[in-house]
């Protein structure tokens, strides 16, 4: 995507719904590890425990968010690629940072934050890279259900002085999250190889891989071709950028 197509994405209201789980992010950071704002509940046999409830309301409101973002997009034919980009974008942000805060406090423990951290970098580098280059591709199936599975083990850990008492069921359910996050990486990985290919020949080449997508597109539009041979591509607009200086010379 180019500039101006980003500039003409930003203001609809599904994106700033994404922009607002963003503005999130901080906050939730701040309730959870600000003690002062933790709520006290006497529970039998535990005693008074302090919980930090209002970051788990703030988290549970920037998730709710990201339910109507998506209807609206589909209802109101408000989908972008700059949206496709986004929106994974700001969960990963707040999954992340609630995860650090959680662990912060001892209510994760750090190999969790560890391992999503790794993926999450590297989903957040790549995603970049195709925005800037190319179309964003679409969160998976898998990479949905992770993505629950974690927010409700991350929600789960928020009561960790409960949940550790009932063999660390919160972590049990993080775990878990984990595992299927990296199945739906790989499959993620698989779809983005072929962009990435284009990309970096593009480059090589000194070609700029956004009008090389374009003219891909063009391609399939026009003569019905499902899989257009970007090497071929290349090259011809190689040689029409050699016949172009030549005739300026």
């Amino acid at each position: 995507m180019k500039n101006e197509e980003i500039k003409s994405q930003i203001w609809t209201i599904p994106n700033l719904i994404t922009f607002f789980r963003l503005l999130c992010v901080p906050f939730i950071m701040w309730c959870t590890l600000d003690k002062n704002t933790y709520m006290t509940f006497i529970l039998p046999n535990m005693g008074d425990i302090a919980f930090p409830l209002w970051g788990l309301v703030i988290l549970l409101v920037a998730a709710i968010s990201d339910l109507f973002d998506g209807w609206i997009a589909r209802k109101f034919n408000q989908t972008s690629d700059l949206g496709a980009a986004l929106d994974p974008i700001a969960d990963k942000l707040m999954h992340v940072a609630t995860l650090l805060s959680l662990v912060i406090i001892g209510c994760v423990h750090w190999a969790f934050l560890v391992l999503i951290l790794l993926k999450e970098a590297l989903m957040i580098i790549g995603g970049l890279f195709l925005l800037k280059y190319s179309t964003p591709i679409k969160a998976n199936m898998t990479g949905k259900i992770a993505s629950v599975i974690l927010s409700v083990g991350v929600c789960m850990s928020f009561f960790h002085a409960m949940f550790e008492k009932v063999y660390y069921l919160d972590w049990i359910v993080i775990g878990v999250a984990v595992l299927v996050t990296y199945v739906a990486f790989f499959g993620y990985l698989n779809q983005a190889m072929p962009h990435f290919k284009v990309m970096i020949t593009s480059l090589k080449n000194k070609l700029d891989p956004n009008d090389v997508f374009k003219r891909m597109n063009i391609i399939r539009e026009t003569e019905g071709v499902k899989d257009v041979d970007y090497k071929e591509v290349i090259r011809k607009m190689k040689e029409e950028n050699s016949e172009q200086k030549v005739d300026r010379e």
